[in-house]
């Protein structure tokens, strides 16, 4: 009697090549929601900066009675503001400087107001090094990490090679484009922001009521210039240069176009406010709230919450 072997247990080819199949299939349904669920981490993580620089800014006003806002710059380049010029005689830190004092960052604060507000300026090395410290509560996290950017022009010849840079930017009002001026380049100020060129903002100047008014919101970029420093409206530190005629361009925003997805060769970027988020972009109202805002949001809303002049009829709603 013989007896029948035994064939060892295993896959065949074939088999292998089907799990193999199914497991990539797998993997390709779930990378969307993976990557949605880190989109919407991202999201959360970048309305809490606004939120802590919101506060921020709130502490500075309690203290001494107005936002940390215009600090004696340039009027921001390509901006036409009629009947406004600048006070140099507000000569001081710019409104992110001044919003450290309340983020546990004096040292920092000391440093870059300095940085902004000098005339002249002589580089240490402990100055270099604090000029470049990032903050990650600067930075939309699904843009670009905290770090230290590139300088170019004259920004690299008064303050050295890279220096940190800022995500978001103070709303300066409603304003329209002038294309049909002939001046594509344009915008010009219609109805003050909370920076205001040449004077101080009290919540008092809220006419329409703090929580119908940007305060501070997410600034566009050109998407293929994140790391580069050479963004117009990002080329200036985030300490700012009172001085200089392109450094409120990097943190101060204007709603002349409706905001939109980060755009790549976007020359416009430097007035409007945007985000690298595909959906939306988040803004902190002058009521310390934060809003995350549809790109589909209608123009003539996103310049009545621009403007804290009051009587528009607009607003955002919930």
């Amino acid at each position: 009697m013989t007896r029948q072997r035994k064939e060892p247990a295993g896959f065949t080819l074939v088999e292998l090549l089907v799990v193999i199949a199914i497991i990539g299939i797998l993997i390709g349904l779930l990378m969307p929601a993976l990557q949605a669920a880190r989109e919407a981490a991202r999201q959360v993580q970048c309305r809490n900066n606004l939120k802590q620089l919101a506060l921020a800014a709130h502490n500075y006003e309690s203290a001494f009675r107005q936002l940390p806002g215009y600090a004696g710059e340039k009027r921001p380049a390509l901006v036409q503001t009629p009947g406004r010029s600048r006070r140099s005689s507000m000569r001081g830190w710019n409104w992110l400087s001044r919003s450290l004092i309340y983020m546990e960052q004096s040292k920092l604060a000391d440093h870059w107001g300095k940085f902004g507000s000098r005339r002249r300026l002589a580089m240490s090395t402990l100055d270099q090094a604090m000029l470049s410290t990032p903050l990650g509560i600067l930075h939309c996290p699904t843009r670009r990490t905290a770090e230290a950017y590139p300088l170019v022009g004259n920004y690299q010849l008064r303050f050295g090679q890279t220096a940190a840079r800022s995500d978001y930017a103070m709303n300066g009002g409603a304003a329209i484009t002038l294309e049909d001026e002939g001046n594509h380049n344009w915008i010009r100020l219609k109805k003050d922001g909370a920076w205001r060129l040449g004077r101080p903002t009290r919540t008092t100047n809220f006419a329409d009521g703090l929580s119908n008014s940007y305060l501070l919101g997410e600034k566009a970029m050109d998407s293929e210039k994140y790391a580069t420093g050479s963004d117009f409206g990002d080329r200036s530190p985030a300490c700012g240069w009172v001085d200089n005629n392109t450094a409120a361009n990097s943190v101060v925003r204007f709603a002349a176009r409706a905001p939109q997805v980060d755009q790549p060769d976007s020359c416009l970027a430097c007035h409007d406010f945007g985000s690298a988020h595909t959906t939306n972009w988040n803004a902190a109202l002058a009521d310390g709230s934060v809003r995350a805002i549809f790109y589909s949001m209608d123009l003539n809303v996103h310049r009545s919450v621009a403007s804290i002049a009051g009587g528009e009829i607009e607003g955002l709603t919930d």
